[in-house]
């Protein structure tokens, strides 16, 4: 697969262990992390640190979202292992902004708790966020995205609707980590408008994404039944 480390696997290592009141030597499993060289032709240059795998979305996603290169179609160049260009080659040409569409509680709960409990990177590391979007008409995850950093995950996300021509405006975003203003900004920018998140929000992004009519979800754990709804005056979560 190109952008990817042939050896982007996560590494066992011994180590030494204290736990039920003594000292073990165990095998651990630590994930892999590496600097990924992002440059726009022309421009400046991000140097990132993230999971080495599926680099192009990566880079492009950050590109598009971080360094000036929104609403544009891009390409992606793999220089060297993992540095990358990215050239603007015109404008992106996304469909037509579309609602992402409603979800009753049920469903909310069910498909959080589906991406949620999917097998990932997360198993054996517990290292990993993801993300990822959801076609709320066919309760079906269209895409998951996973890296050590949580921000990663969108540029990920944001990366492979460019690549696929997909508009996230019609799409729900899942994302585990929480929904900080800079990581609500970010798929802001990315162009979702309905997010849900298992973990926290705070005062910042539900201020900015009821400023800009975006849907907030927080807390959604479908083992614990719940979750909470902070913005929504679109009315896209139904009783």
């Amino acid at each position: 697969m190109s952008g990817t480390d042939g050896g982007a696997v996560p590494r066992n290592v011994g180590v030494r262990r204290y736990s039920d009141g003594s000292w073990h030597m165990v095998d651990d499993v630590l994930s892999r992390e590496v600097p990924v060289s992002v440059r726009v032709d022309g421009g400046e240059r991000h140097m990132l640190w993230a999971w080495p795998e599926n680099l192009h979305d990566l880079a492009a996603g950050h590109a598009l979202l971080d360094m000036g290169l929104c609403g544009a179609a891009v390409k992606v160049q793999q220089v060297e292992e993992f540095s990358f260009l990215v050239s603007a080659s015109g404008e992106q040409r996304c469909p037509a902004d579309a609602d992402a569409g409603t979800l009753d509680a049920q469903s909310l709960m069910t498909c959080m708790g589906d991406f949620m409990g999917a097998a990932g990177l997360w198993d054996g590391t517990g290292c990993f966020h993801r993300a990822g979007v959801l076609d709320a008409a066919s309760r079906t995850v269209l895409h998951r995205a996973e890296d050590i950093g949580r921000h990663n995950c969108i540029d990920r996300l944001a990366g492979w609707a460019a690549r696929k021509n997909v508009c996230p405006s019609g799409l729900v975003m899942l994302v585990s980590a929480r929904v900080t203003a800079s990581l609500c900004a970010k798929a802001m920018r990315a162009g979702f408008r309905f997010i849900v998140s298992r973990s926290a929000v705070t005062t910042a992004s539900v201020d900015m994404a009821a400023s800009a009519g975006v849907t907030l979800v927080g807390f959604a754990r479908d083992r614990e039944r719940r979750f909470t709804v902070f913005t929504d005056a679109a009315a896209r979560v139904l009783d």
